[in-house]
Formats: structure tokens, C-alpha cells, sequence
């Protein structure tokens, strides 16, 4: 399965590579005056980040720390890449305008789910990479703390918006009603971080090793993985609203036959997983 997404990730990097090539302005139009087009630049971090994962859990227990390196190296492009994207997309519809008053697509939120994803998986490296170091482990286990209140409050901001725009005028039309399942992917992502980065802290003494400070100790390792667990839960509590929210309206629209097949099918997939 590892090398069969890597052929796929491969194969549409290419493709888009040629199609930006072929149509650049085209492309560079589409993505600064669409906010779908926009926010679907995050879909390739994320498949990328999936990647960068099974390189820590499959390749460097086959092969070695020489992998471990590797993925770790991976991690930081990719803290980059999303954190830019993530950003760009903020001041793109701050400054273009692209967005109606008081609504958002719920495909706005791919690129924070990218910097969350960016967060679980650097909690996959520091547990499950083959003998990674605390000086190593420490930095990503901070960085990725960030991203996660990086993503996280700015998820609660536009969760904000999309709901007002629920209540006040009505899910988004038939053929995108499957988007609604994206709303799930940054709480159930942030939960699955925030989880994997307590018991890094503690279960596997990344902090007791690293010593330095009062934050970074084995002292302060335990607090960070209670309160880990106890936000994970809060957010999954949050999370649980807009499970039923959407499956009740997609479940609705089924039943009414209200519900066409459209490639945003694959919005229900990834967040679903998550959770």
C-alpha cells in the first residue's frame, strides 16, 4: 500500500506539474480568485505528510536510522510547505475578496487540516521512528505543539463563520452536501496530535532524556500527557457535533434522493478516518 501511493502521489505530482506548466496563468487565476481551487492546494500536503509517516513507521524500522534521518528531513519541508500555504490562503482571502460575507466553503478548512497533519505526523515520527534521538525528538514535539495552536484557533474562528452561515442560510447545494464531512478533519486530526505528542512527551521520555528547562523534563512530561488526553477528549466532544450535523443533512438528502454522485465524494473519507 506504501509503494501504491507513492506511484499515485508520484503520477498527479507530474500531472499537475505539466498542467501548470501548460496553463500557468490559468492555474495562478484559478487559485487566487476560487476559494475551492485555493484551499484544495492543501489536499497535496496532506497526501505528502501520509507519506512522510509510513517512511517513519515502515522504512526506518526496515532499514534503519538512515530512514529515521530521512523522514525526519521530510518533516521540516513539509512544516514549511504547509505553514506557507496555510498563510497564503488566509491573506489570499483577506486581500482578494473571493469569499461572500459571512461565509466560507467547507473546503477552506484543508489547508489548516494540512498544518495539523503536518502535527500528527511529526507525533508519528518522534514514537515510531527507529532510534531517534531526544535532541532529535524534543524540537518536532515543540514545533508540532505550534502547529497545533496554530491550526486549532484559527479552526475555531472559521467553524464560527461556516456555522452562522449553516444556521442563517442553509447547507451548501446538493452536489457539495458531502463537503460538510471536512468540517470533522481538524478536530479529529488535532485530537489523533495532541495524543501522539503526550505520549511522546511522557510514555516515551523524549522530555526526562532532553532535560533542559522546566517545561522540557521528565517532571513536567506527565502534566503534558494528562492534559493532552483531557484536550484530546474536548476536542473529539466538539468533534462529535459535526459528525451528527452531517451525516443527519447527508443522510436527509439521501433519503429525499436530493443526493447526486460528484467527485466531492471523497470529502467523507479522510475526516471519518481521522475520528
Amino acid at each position: 500500500m506504501f509503494v501504491w501511493n507513492l506511484v499515485l502521489f508520484c503520477t498527479f505530482t507530474l500531472l499537475s506539474i505539466l498542467r501548470l506548466l501548460k496553463y500557468p496563468r490559468h492555474v495562478a487565476r484559478e487559485s487566487i480568485n476560487t476559494p475551492e481551487e485555493l484551499s484544495y492546494l492543501g489536499a497535496p500536503i496532506i497526501a505528502y505528510l501520509t507519506l512522510v509517516a509510513q517512511v517513519s513507521l515502515t522504512c526506518s524500522s526496515a532499514w534503519g536510522h538512515s530512514m529515521t534521518i530521512f523522514a525526519y528531513v521530510l518533516w521540516w519541508i513539509g512544516l514549511v510547505w504547509s505553514m506557507l500555504l496555510c498563510s497564503a490562503s488566509v491573506i489570499v482571502l483577506s486581500k482578494r475578496q473571493i469569499s461572500s460575507d459571512r461565509s466560507i466553503p467547507p473546503a477552506t478548512f484543508l489547508p489548516l487540516i494540512a498544518v495539523m497533519t503536518q502535527a500528527t505526523t511529526g507525533g508519528i515520527l518522534v514514537n515510531y521512528s527507529y532510534h531517534i534521538s531526544a535532541r532529535l525528538a524534543v524540537p518536532v514535539i515543540v514545533v508540532s505543539f505550534l502547529c497545533l495552536g496554530y491550526a486549532l484557533f484559527l479552526s475555531m474562528l472559521y467553524y464560527a463563520i461556516f456555522l452562522h452561515h449553516l444556521i442563517a442560510v442553509g447547507p451548501p447545494t446538493p452536489a457539495k452536501l458531502p463537503t460538510l464531512m471536512i468540517t470533522v478533519g481538524p478536530l479529529g486530526q488535532a485530537a489523533t496530535a495532541i495524543q501522539l505528542l503526550g505520549t511522546a512527551a511522557y510514555t516515551k521520555n523524549e522530555f526526562g532524556e532532553y532535560a533542559q528547562g522546566t517545561f522540557l523534563s521528565g517532571s513536567a512530561a506527565s502534566s503534558v500527557s494528562a492534559i493532552a488526553t483531557m484536550l484530546a477528549l474536548l476536542i473529539v466532544g466538539f468533534a462529535v457535533l459535526w459528525v451528527m450535523v452531517s451525516w443527519y443533512i447527508l443522510g436527509e438528502a439521501l433519503v429525499k434522493r436530493q443526493l447526486p454522485f460528484t467527485l466531492y465524494w471523497w470529502s467523507i473519507i479522510f475526516p471519518m478516518g481521522m475520528c
